[in-house]
């Protein structure tokens, strides 16, 4: 057994030690204490913050602010996706399905 063991090379070396490592992260996964996760209304909401929030510097202001206009825009185009497509041609006279 001594022989196979300093007979190896460094990848293969480095195949057992990556083998080591990941069966001690599943180890540790199945071990470690599950969270209890509380009340559904005792979560916080994501428009309110749970904390006073700090004074702001004219950048970030004008970051949140054009990060807010962002999420509206994406916000405004899944509305429009949603919605049927009425607006196309008609065909020999007759409306589209």
């Amino acid at each position: 057994m001594t022989d196979a063991l300093s007979s190896m090379e460094y990848p293969h070396w480095l195949i057992i030690a990556g083998a080591v490592l990941l069966m001690l992260g599943l180890v540790g996964l199945a071990l470690r204490p599950r969270s209890v996760e509380g009340d559904p209304s005792d979560m916080t909401n994501d428009q309110e913050p749970s904390e006073p929030e700090p004074d702001l510097t004219p950048a970030e202001v004008y970051e949140r602010a054009a990060k807010e206009k962002r999420r509206a825009r994406w916000a405004e185009r899944e509305r429009e996706l949603e919605e049927p497509a009425n607006d196309r041609p008609s065909v020999f006279g007759e409306e589209s399905k």
